[in-house]
């Protein structure tokens, strides 16, 4: 329980406890239930998107369902994600775009990220089916959490300073690693039958794809880049599905 609670702490704005004592080690080991902590806000998104349907337009259910998500996670992978897309299209060199992810700031490019991601979820959601909504609504943070902890294991941490994911980074360990996947993996298999092993398959080759990508341009992860990582694959979680839906 002890390493459930640190990571619902560190990726929700939920506090149970403050008096438990968090090492490095304990919050790399925390990441092995990221799937669990995805599980659990897809039923928050479940029973919003069931106790409002009967009584508001889906497409204002959906606003709201997004708006829940922002607002149970203290929109900590969006402020990864503005970060990281202002980092990477600001800074040609590695020591720059570390320079300016770290600045507290948002340009431009950043906030029209945040814009794309969220316009892309809200449209998304509106065409998936009501008959798998619920399932999809739990299977998106579930796999998008999933691939953090994908991201991380097989990265090294980018800054040579210490920052928010240098515990994840340093002491991430396979045990971790394998029941985060072994979890979305049955989750996805569960929610989702056949379908959803093929997204999460595809969300890991992105993930593989996002970790080159990053290790070319900064030399490994730091902690928006999981917070990118998050935000991208719950997108392609979504366009994924309704791919499948459309061509099934």
């Amino acid at each position: 329980m002890k390493y459930f609670i640190i990571a619902l702490q560190f990726l929700t704005v939920i506090r149970l406890s403050r008096d438990v004592q968090v090492t490095p080690k304990d919050l790399a080991r925390s990441m092995g239930y990221f799937p669990m902590i995805g599980l659990l806000l897809g039923f928050v998104l479940v029973s919003l998107n069931l106790l409002l349907s009967s009584i508001l337009p889906s497409s204002v259910v959906n606003g709201i369902l997004i708006a829940t998500l922002i607002i149970c996670t203290g929109a900590l992978h969006l402020d990864g994600l503005a970060d990281t897309i202002d980092g990477l299209a600001g800074g040609n060199t590695k020591e720059e775009i570390l320079r300016i992810m770290r600045d507290s700031r948002t340009g431009a490019i950043g906030a029209v990220g945040l814009i794309m991601v969220l316009l892309l979820k809200y449209v998304s959601l509106i065409n998936i089916p009501d008959e798998i909504k619920n399932q999809v609504l739990i299977a998106m943070p579930v796999i998008s959490r999933c691939s953090m902890v994908q991201v991380c294991f097989f990265s090294d941490y980018a800054r040579s300073d210490p920052g928010i994911g240098s515990p994840f980074a340093y002491y991430l360990g396979k045990r971790e690693f394998s029941l985060a996947t072994i979890t979305a993996f049955l989750l996805s298999l569960i929610l989702l039958g056949v379908e959803g092993i093929i997204v999460i398959t595809v969300i890991g080759i992105t993930t593989w794809g996002l970790f080159s990508f990053y290790r070319k341009k900064i030399g490994g992860v730091t902690g928006d880049t999981f917070g990118a990582t998050n935000e991208i694959n719950e997108v392609l979680v979504l366009i994924l599905t309704l791919s499948l839906l459309n061509n099934g």
